[in-house]
């Protein structure tokens, strides 16, 4: 089928051709576009096939455990490659087999070089049966969080942002950063607020000048909360790409709830070990002292800088609609905790 169509248009061609056999392209009039686009070619090819049945039963199991591990190619390259590190390298290439190309090229890249050499060909790769690779892949990705991304979801919020890519996550933590740095900064004197501007490059130092000039009415506690959190990381003494982030990483721990330990692992997972880390280390610092309030009016602040940064055109556009209301199909959770990440713990 076309590289385009989703794992929802393929299962909808396949119980089709099923059911309704050479009939099947009848169908296509009613449909949409896109979906014609993508089933159409698949009426053609087998619905006239004897063996259809079967071809279709394939697909369908194919396409089911490809959904099943699809979700590990959202997770940092880095964390993927602290666990094959262990594996014989059979396995590896197993792995790598079904991951995209950019994960790929880091995981190859850092690698140690014997176990690199190893991997057998793409050749040898593809000649396992399907049953044991399907186990392999089982067993590889119970080292991480699923991320079940809900299609049904009308309108997205806080508890969706591990939705976000990995780039968009870090342009998020950074714009957050800046956000903090406005909360604290502001009722600075001009004099204070130019030395921080000199250590920021120019880009940066015009959004925090921004901010600043339009930071919304905030509470007396979210602001001196986000002084003690720059107090804190400019006692690390950090350049000001990392200062930045990790500012950000401490907003973000601000924000979460009692109910947000899942989606901040979720968001680990997502981020370079490094990030992923230091996020938690926030998170845990601050179970103490956690003020719902502050952490509910933090969290509407976020969902309107991810609307901010898709309008800005600066992550997907997909996500304007974040934060703007909470009528959405809830989710549905997986029925039990298929990952550990016991490096995480």
């Amino acid at each position: 089928m076309d590289s385009h169509s989703n794992i929802r248009q393929k299962v909808v061609a396949a119980m089709t051709v099923r059911r309704r056999g050479d009939l099947a392209a009848e169908l296509l009039e009613f449909m949409s576009d896109s979906d014609r686009a993508a089933c159409g070619p698949l009426f053609d090819q087998f619905a006239a096939e004897p063996e259809r049945d079967l071809a279709m039963e394939q697909l369908i199991r194919q396409m089911v455990a490809s959904e099943r591990f699809s979700s590990i190619a959202e997770v940092h390259p880095a964390w993927i490659l602290e666990y094959l590190r262990g594996e014989p390298p059979r396995v590896v290439g197993l792995i790598l087999r079904s991951l995209p190309s950019k994960h790929v090229r880091y995981l190859l890249e850092h690698l140690p070089p014997m176990l690199r050499e190893r991997i057998p060909n793409m050749v040898e790769s593809f000649a396992v049966s399907r049953p044991v690779l399907d186990l392999i892949r089982r067993r590889f990705e119970s080292h991480f969080l699923p991320m079940r991304i809900s299609r049904s979801v009308a309108s997205y919020g806080f508890e969706h942002l591990y939705f976000l890519k990995g780039d968009e996550l870090t342009e998020l933590i950074r714009e957050t950063g800046l956000m903090e740095l406005a909360i604290a900064l502001s009722g600075m004197s001009a004099k204070t607020l130019h030395m921080i501007y000199n250590r920021l490059e120019l880009r940066d130092a015009k959004r925090l000048q921004r901010r600043i000039k339009e930071l919304p009415r905030i509470s007396t506690d979210l602001y001196r909360q986000a002084r003690m959190n720059l107090l804190e990381i400019e006692g690390r003494h950090e350049g000001s790409e990392r200062m930045l982030a990790s500012v950000g990483l401490a907003a973000l721990a601000s924000s979460a709830g009692v109910a947000d330990e899942r989606l901040i692992r979720l968001i680990q997972q997502k981020l370079p070990p490094a990030d992923g880390y230091l996020l938690k280390r926030f998170v845990d610092e601050r179970k103490l002292r956690t003020s719902e309030p502050i952490a509910a009016e933090r969290r509407k602040m976020i969902e309107d800088i991810v609307g901010g940064l898709a309008q800005e055109g600066r992550i997907s556009p997909q996500w304007r609609s974040f934060g703007q209301g909470h009528d959405a199909e809830p989710e549905q959770q997986p029925d039990e905790e298929t990952a550990t990440m016991k490096q995480m713990e």
